[in-house]
């Protein structure tokens, strides 16, 4: 065989060894690209708005989803920003026109979201509760029409999703809220109303913290301390699935110890 040419067999032999070079090239390609993604994927993942949120860094969480004009983005939006005032600011005493600068922007993503979806039941309670909590720090909830507004959101968000707990419990604190003011007759509370719509929510979503920790301070409020505990206790023995459960179980002590536990 001279030196310089191939006979067809070893052609063949030599397009395989090369055929097998590049599969291999492109597995171990695969297999380098694959393990990246893996190394990478947790990282991209605890930066998405909702994961910010979850740890807490409510502020970012805002930043990163209020640019983005999808519901989905906005109603997280939204729930950032009002976590930034319950979670975050009221505990740190700030000053009040703070907390209010970002509870308008709960309420302008809350609305954005609505609009971009109307048939968005997490939507509606969040546009809710931005406006609830400006009515509280603002003295406004029995007045310029607040009450009937709210309640027609959480209605609204019932009826396109019956069994949303945050809808459900949220309606059950307007009747208490409304209730413990005197006003409930004006508005429709109810404190019937109150233990039926706080047992729906909390069987619609037994692990949620906070939905528990609000029933217990209803149950105080209606004069119930031992069914208060149960549910603090409880608060207290579930897992602690975002930054604001800890702050959640941290009431939920100091409201045990108020009881004399």
């Amino acid at each position: 065989m001279a030196h310089g040419k191939t006979t067809p067999n070893s052609a063949s032999a030599s397009s395989s060894r090369s055929e097998s070079n590049l599969k291999g090239r492109l597995a171990c390609g695969a297999a380098l690209l694959a393990t990246c993604a893996l190394l990478l994927a947790p990282t991209a993942l605890a930066q998405t708005p909702a994961a910010l949120g979850d740890r807490g860094d409510y502020a970012a969480a805002w930043e990163k989803a209020s640019p983005v004009q999808t519901a989905a983005m906005q109603t997280t939006a939204a729930r950032a920003a009002s976590d930034e005032v319950v979670y975050h600011l009221a505990i740190q005493g700030a000053p009040l026109a703070e907390e209010l600068t970002w509870l308008d922007r709960a309420v302008t993503a809350g609305e954005a979201a609505v609009r971009l979806d109307p048939s968005s039941a997490a939507a509606l309670v969040q546009l809710a509760r931005a406006k609830g909590e400006i009515a509280r720090r603002s003295g406004v909830l029995q007045n310029l029409g607040v009450a009937p507004e709210l309640k027609a959101l959480f209605d609204k968000a019932l009826q396109l999703d019956p069994t949303n707990a945050d809808a459900l419990v949220g309606l059950a604190m307007w009747h208490l809220e409304l209730v413990e003011n005197g006003v409930g007759w004006l508005y429709g509370g109810r404190k019937e109303a109150i233990e039926p719509l706080l047992v729906k929510g909390i069987a619609a979503a037994p692990q949620q913290v906070n939905l528990r920790v609000e029933y217990a301070r209803a149950l105080i409020a209606l004069g119930k301390p031992a069914e208060a505990r149960v549910q603090l206790e409880v608060a207290l023995s579930l897992p602690t699935a975002r930054a604001s459960d800890e702050v959640e179980k941290q009431d939920a002590t100091a409201m045990l110890q108020g009881l004399g536990t």
